[in-house]
Order: structure tokens, then sequence, then C-alpha cells
């Protein structure tokens, strides 16, 4: 029996069918009338109270103990809780239905024991997300004499805990405490009366005591040093404590599995420096290390999250470049992706913030001050930061390092030969300082390259006096100051490659690696790239020799290492034995913008950024060029894949586009410089073929260790010139003439058409000529396939 809706209209009778034997009932039935289900429970309560033993009263107490069939809308209830303390719920499903609907008590519940119950609820749980509340069902009966025992016991622990609390505050509360250490140095933390020394990447844990109304701070120093350089207050609301140092590593709490059942997260994230852990929960270290929580929330895209902590290690850790330039291309990404950014904007906070940082912190950090100095230029503070340095210059009017940031700030926007004389009389002043020595050394170098199209071949004229006479000086100043880093190795070799002194240059490198702390990735692809460039007759060195064993354990550094240097091509069955496919796919694109630059392009343009980071800036500029220069839009993504490409952009774009040689560009690493060379010398003829229009006999000599776009421009230009041949010349006769076509003019027309060695001299002047470098040695003859093509006999396909 049902009712019709109006009669029923909360579909009572359908949940509870049996109800219907109770009727007619006046009362019952003006209940069911209104839908109130809660006034049809009591009414059913009264009744069961009156009614004598029988069949009546049994069906009266089935009715009464299915509560879940009165259930009403209502909304989710909150249900916080610390630490045991708070609103829980208590219930279970049954054990033959775990999936079934069960009813659950809402309860205030004190160090996790029910004290006071409030309303109960239809509720279902699921093991992997939280409690689903249906609707809440009417109290149980004798309610009101358990909650008068709950006022009783509480009433009465409140004498005994009166008369215990005075002994238990005058012991003090013991906390467990654990500190990590995500820096990449030892740090000494102290808590209280306690202190450990924590290794980089570690964990530990203690016990420490607070005396009552002691706020705890956490302390973290250097090994030796008494100062802190972080001192933060610590939550003092639970039982154990967790102290992140500057939030470097990656925390989360762990819970125990039941409390899926009952609505909370298995896994939740503890940010920041200082936090809590919940009764029963574990403390888990997903990320032990800074770079990895950093690369985390970049992969993420929560560009915003890893410049706050590459921020908070570049503040404390001197000399850590890896993460200032991890925190710069954070910060600069997490800006860009605010609608309508602009240079100066007020929303360029986070650079701006980021570059502050770095000058005040860091003001005997040459690196430091440069990378503030671009960063404020980016986001359009150069005004600013220059008045910051005419400061601090007066400040310290005696000592080198501001004369030189001054100047720097001074010259960022002229070009390399206009800021040398400031070098000049900035050595002057200061002629015994490694710093300013060195930065004469590269201004003269960079004055050298300011017109990349000058020719490698200085055979007379003041050129080539000028640039023999910087590697004099550098041979001077390099036997009292040695150079210490990887770039200014790097800065010295080219300037004696630039004057033709290749013994001079291997003879550095080779003092350099005698060190193995010296011997990092950088410094293996610098050794490997000048040993192929000047040859092993000048080579005092055997490369192998200075490779670290625990890398020659890695066959994707080792494969990468040869294709950098030029050493050789990696065989495509050694890159698919790679077990990452990142290590693959990085690989692959490095190897193909020397092979298959078309095919390259379009595989990068749809890549992520975990490849195209872990790429050479010079490689992906290459393809970001030349996908911008055949118009796809998709390159300009490439360009915010690292932080040299960021700081390139608008230079190299301003370049490729009218071939102005900006003081910006001057200032550019030469292979960005190349890459950006190359591709400007190359166009789009009417014929459907590339026609390069630009001399790149000066590539060379602009990069003088053979980088990616130097050993690009012949393989490029055999595409070119493949794509050439195999394209079909129609047959044009003079305008004017009538021809009267015949089978056998027919047919000497299809032969010339046809005859791909006769369109030789018409590629050669439209695609090597151009370039000022030789013809392809080995041309490929028709129906073969050219190098670098997937199809046999069609090398317009490979054309990049």
């Amino acid at each position: 029996m049902s009712l019709a809706l109006p009669t029923d209209p909360s579909g009572l009778l359908e949940r509870a069918p049996r109800l219907a034997e109770l009727l007619p009932d006046a009362a019952l039935a003006e209940a069911l009338a209104r839908g109130d289900a809660w006034k049809v429970h009591a009414l059913l309560m009264q009744r069961l109270a009156q009614e004598r033993p029988g069949p009546t009263r049994e069906l009266l107490a089935a009715l009464v103990e299915d509560r879940g069939a009165f259930v009403t809308s209502a909304p989710t209830p909150r249900t916080p809780s610390f630490l045991g303390t708070g609103l829980r719920w208590k219930g279970q499903p049954a054990p033959t239905a775990p999936d079934a609907p069960f009813v659950a008590e809402r309860t205030v519940t004190v160090l996790g024991l029910p004290v006071w119950p409030l309303n109960d609820y239809l509720v279902r749980g699921t093991p992997s997300a939280p409690l689903q509340v249906i609707g809440q069902v009417p109290p149980p009966a004798r309610r009101a004499w358990r909650r008068a025992g709950v006022v009783g016991c509480v009433v009465l622990g409140l004498c005994v805990g009166v008369g215990l609390g005075g002994a238990l505050l005058s012991l003090g509360q013991k906390h467990a405490v654990s500190v990590i250490n995500g820096l990449s140095r030892p740090v000494v933390v102290r808590i209280g009366a306690q202190h450990w020394e924590v290794a980089p990447g570690a964990r530990v844990d203690g016990v420490v005591t607070l005396e009552k109304g002691e706020v705890p701070h956490g302390r973290a120093s250097w090994p030796g040093s008494e100062w802190p350089f972080e001192d933060v207050v610590l939550p003092t609301a639970g039982d154990h404590i967790v102290y992140n140092v500057r939030g470097a590593a990656t925390l989360e709490g762990q819970g125990p599995s039941a409390s899926r059942t009952m609505g909370l997260l298995s896994r939740r994230p503890l940010p920041g420096t200082g936090s809590l852990l919940f009764p029963d929960e574990a403390l888990v270290v997903a990320k032990a290390d800074w770079e990895s929580t950093v690369l985390g929330h970049m992969e993420a895209g929560r560009w915003q999250l890893a410049g706050q902590v590459a921020s908070a290690v570049a503040e404390v850790e001197a000399g850590n470049v890896r993460a200032r330039e991890l925190g710069a291309r954070s910060v600069l990404l997490a800006d860009a992706q605010t609608h309508d950014h602009r240079p100066g904007d007020p929303r360029a906070k986070n650079t701006a913030t980021f570059a502050r940082m770095l000058m005040h912190q860091w003001q005997n950090d040459l690196g430091a001050q440069s990378l503030a100095q671009d960063l404020m230029a980016s986001a359009g503070l150069g005004k600013e930061a220059l008045e910051r340095y005419y400061e601090h210059e007066n400040a310290f009017r005696d000592q080198p390092l501001p004369a030189l940031y001054l100047r720097r700030a001074r010259t960022l926007e002229v070009l390399s030969s206009l800021a040398l004389p400031e070098y000049e009389s900035l050595a002057k002043r200061f002629p015994d300082s490694p710093d300013v020595g060195r930065a004469l050394l590269e201004a003269r170098w960079r004055k050298e390259l300011e017109d990349p199209l000058a020719s490698r071949e200085l055979t007379w004229g003041p050129t080539r006096d000028f640039v023999r006479d910087t590697s004099s000086r550098l041979e001077a100043f390099a036997a009292k100051h040695p150079p210490e880093t990887v770039e200014q190795l790097e800065l010295f070799v080219r300037i004696h490659l630039r004057a033709w002194r290749k013994d001079a240059a291997t003879a550095l490198v080779h003092r350099f690696g005698q060190d193995p702390r010296h011997r990092s990735w950088d410094f293996l692809v610098l050794a490997g790239r000048l040993a192929e460039v000047v040859g092993p007759a000048h080579t005092p060195y055997v490369l192998r020799d200075w490779i670290p064993p625990a890398m020659t354990r890695q066959p994707e550094r080792m494969l990468l290492l040869d294709l950098l240097t030029g050493r050789r091509m990696p065989k495509e069955e050694e890159r698919l034995a790679l077990k990452s496919p990142i290590d693959q796919t990085v690989l692959a694109l490095t190897r193909g913008t020397l092979e298959q630059p078309a095919h390259a392009m379009e595989q990068a343009a749809k890549e992520s950024d975990a490849v195209l980071s872990r790429m050479a800036p010079e490689v992906v500029a290459l393809l970001a060029l030349e996908l911008t220069r055949t118009g796809d839009a998709r390159g300009k993504r490439l360009f915010t894949t690292s932080l040299p490409l960021l700081f390139a952009r608008d230079a190299l774009l301003k370049y490729l586009h009218s071939g102005e040689v900006t003081p910006a560009f001057s200032r550019l690493a030469p292979d960005l410089r190349a890459a950006a060379v190359l591709v400007r010398a190359r166009r789009e003829a009417k014929e459907g073929y590339t026609v390069f229009t630009g001399r790149l006999d000066g590539l060379g000599g602009l990069d003088a260790l053979q980088g990616f776009a130097a050993r690009a421009a012949p393989v490029w230009v055999k595409l070119a010139f493949d794509a050439c041949m195999d394209t079909k010349v129609p047959h044009k006769h003079p305008e004017g003439v009538m021809v009267m076509l015949k089978g056998d003019l027919i047919q000497r027309w299809n032969q010339e058409e046809n005859n791909r060695e006769g369109r030789r001299p018409n590629c050669v002047a439209r695609v090597v000529e151009p370039t000022g470098l030789p013809p392809p040695k080995d041309a490929p003859a028709a129906g073969t396939p050219a190098a670098g093509t997937p199809e046999a006999g069609n090398a317009n396909g490979a054309d990049p």
C-alpha cells in the first residue's frame, strides 16, 4: 500500500511500507500529509510506550528502531578535531554490508573519548573519500539519560583534574620534535634546551620539555656560527612538533588507514617551517632536499611556491647559484602568469622582491648582484637599481666591488664598444682587483664580438692586434689570478681561441681539471668541446680520465656528453635502451637538431617543461628561433624553459626580425648569438625551398667552441641544398614568343626538368654562395635519400 504524493510528500511510506499497517490513524495521517518524518517518529514512540505486548508492539519497535527511514535533508555538518579533541563521528557500517548507509552519531570528544552526543545522521562510508552525509535522522530513545550521565562524569573529572593540574604543570610539558634539513649544507638546530646537528636531507627526532608559558623557538645556524640564520616560533597546540628548516623539504602527514572510513584525508601537506602532527599521524618526507621541492612545484606549474622555496634557500646559502637561477626563473614566470603583465607594473612584485633580496643580502657577491640587476631591468625597475648602486658606491668609495656594480648597472643599455672605456678607467682606479681585471677582459672580448658577422680570418689590421693584445693581457692576469669557476674558465678559453692560441687554452683547462672538485658537468662539456676544436695534437689531457665514476655508470649522461661535445652521434638503439622516457626524449631532440631539424622542431613544440628544461639552452634557442621564424606561435613557450632564454628572448627576437645588434644582444652568450645569426640567415624562396641570404663564414669566430649553431650550419645548408636539388624548376620560354609544341620539344623540356645535376649551379648560387660556407661534399644522387631525410629520393620533407 502507498499513498499519493500530496498525502505523503516525504515518501516515508515507500521507505517504511509496514507503516501503512498502523493506518487509519488521524494524528499519523496528518503528520504524513505534512511530510514531517520526525513527527511521525515521535508519534510512533508515544504509541510504543502505551502499547501492550503483542504483534502491534513488535511492529512499532521495529519501525522506531529503523531511524534511517525517517531521514530528512540537512547540510553536511563540520567535524573539526585537533589531537582527538573536538567534533567527531561515532558509528560504523554493518560488517556484512560495508558500503550500505548507516546511522552515525556526531559527538563531542575529548582526547578521543566521546563525552557529549549532539545529533545523528544517515551516512555512507567509502575507503577512498570522506564520509558522505545523506541526511539527519531522529534521536534515539533514552538520550536524555545518557547526557545526564555525561554531565555527572564531567563534574567528577573536573574535581579530580583540579587537584592534579598544579602538579602536572609544575613538571613541564614534553613534546616530540622532528627536524628536517632540506638545505645543501649541515645545520645546527636548537629548540629549547635541546640541539642537534642535522645533515643535508636528513631527519632527526627528539623530545623537548617546555616550561609553563614558554614559547618554543626553532633556531637554525651553520656549524661554528653563533648567530642563527633562521629563528621561528613553533606551534605548541599538539604533542608532535615538526620543524622544516627554511621550509625547504616537502612534508606530509600520513593518517591511519581507519581515518579514511571516518572521512579524514589519508595524507595532508605540511607547508611552512613549523607544523603539528595529529594523533596517530605519521610524518612522511616526500622530498628531502630543496631542489626536488622546487622542481616539483615547477613541474606542477606552481611558480610562486617554487620561487618562495628557492628564494628562502638563496637567502641563507652563500654561493648557491642553482637556487638563485631556479628562484629567478620561478618569479619571472609567476609574474608573467598575471593577466596583461607589463614591465614596471606593480604586479611584478615577485621579481622585484627576489631581486631586492639579492641586492641587500649578498653585497659582496658579483654573481648575485649581476642577477639582481638583470631581474630589476626585466621588471622595468632599472632606475631604482641604478640609484641603489650609486648610494652603495658612495658609501664604499675605496672598495672595487661597489664601483664594479655601478659600472655594470650604468652600461646595461650601452653597446660593448661604448662600455669599454668605463671598465678601462675602473681598472686604472683598482689595478690589483681580480674582479675588475676579469670584467675588463670580458669587456674587451665582447667588443671583439660586437659584430656577429665579422669574419674569423683576421689576418691583418688593428682588429687582429686588439685580439692578440687581449690574449696577452689574459695570460699575465691568469698567472696571478687563475680561474675559480667554470664561467671564468670558459671566458679565458674563448679569449685565447679568438687569438688562435690553442695550447694556452688547453693548458688552462688542464690545470683547472687537476682538482677533482672542479669536474662538474659544465666543465666536462667545456673540456670535451675544446678537445674536439683544437684536436689531439693540442690537447694535453684525456677527458675520460676526468669523468667521475658515478657518471660513467649513467648511460644517459655519457651519451649526452658525447653528443654535446661533438665526439660522436649516439645510435638509436643506445637511445632506446635508456630507462627514462625523459632521457630518451632529451637525447632525441638534441640529436635531431643536427640531423632532422624539422622533426625536432615539431616534437619540441609539443614537449613538456620537464623535457625542455633539461636540454642545453643553445639547443632550445635554435629550435625556438626557427619555430618563430616560420610563424609558429608555439616557439614562444620554448623561451620560458630556462633562465638564460628568459633573459635573452627579447634581444634574440629583435635580432631575428630586424638584424639590429642591441646592447642586450651584445652581452648574450656566444652560442645563443650564433643561433640567432644562423636562423636569421635563412629565408624561404617562391619555389618552396629554403635559401640562405646571410653570410655565415664568421660563425666559427663568433662561437669559438663550436656550439650547436656552428655545428648545425653545414647540416642545415646541406639539407637546404638537397631540397633545392630535388625541386623541379618548370621550363620558361621567352615572353611574347609563340612556341609550337612538338613531341621532341616537350620531351627535351621534361629531360631538363628531371635533370637533377643540371640544377646544381642554380642551387649553389641560391643556397651555398650566400652562406660563405663550402658546398656539401656528398650531395646525394637522384633517387637516394638525403642526409637526415625520412624518405628516399625526397629531401623536401627533411628541409628544416
